[in-house]
């Protein structure tokens, strides 16, 4: 699993969890102009009543626990979701501090808001790290994921940077 001169992240485990008491807080209807978002306020408090079991699922097969998880990569529906998940876990504010970041940058989304949090964390990676990415969507289906976070092992440093566009146009 070389990463030459780019991070990586190479994929340990993969699975599904369901929440089906939050199948009404979360979903899509069709509506006359396309899809409809279902998003009710009990969402945070679903996924919270939820995370330990689904987290603990999820590290079993890898003969992992939380505290084996340097790094959280939790859809960032929401500053509520954040803090339930960083609260059940008992996790260290840094640890999904890029899902922080990315809900203030971006907003949420949906649940595809997972990769640019993950992209965020391979440019900053500059150790190894064990990473648990989850995401959440309608249903309310949990999608998880253990992953290697392999920094670059020959990092390619630029002579110098890339020109600005302005400059391009003279």
């Amino acid at each position: 699993r070389p990463a030459g001169d780019r991070p990586v992240l190479a994929l340990e485990h993969f699975m599904s969890a369901l929440a089906p008491e939050g199948r009404r807080d979360m979903a899509w209807e069709i509506g006359d102009k396309g899809f409809n978002i279902v998003l009710s306020t009990y969402v945070p408090d679903v996924i919270a009543a939820n995370v330990e079991r689904i987290v603990s699922d999820l590290l079993t097969p890898c003969g992992l626990e939380t505290s084996n998880v340097q790094l959280w990569a939790v859809h960032p529906g929401g500053r509520a979701i954040l803090d339930k998940v960083e609260q059940s876990l008992g996790l260290a504010p840094w640890q999904i501090q890029p899902s922080r970041d990315v809900l203030r940058d971006c907003g949420n989304m949906s649940s595809v808001t997972i990769l640019f949090v993950l992209e965020r964390m391979l440019a900053a990676a500059q150790a190894p790290a064990t990473v648990a990415a989850m995401a959440f969507g309608p249903g309310l289906v949990i999608e998880c994921a253990m992953l290697d976070l392999i920094p670059a092992t020959n990092p390619v440093e630029s002579a110098s940077p890339e020109p600005e566009l302005a400059e391009l146009a003279v």
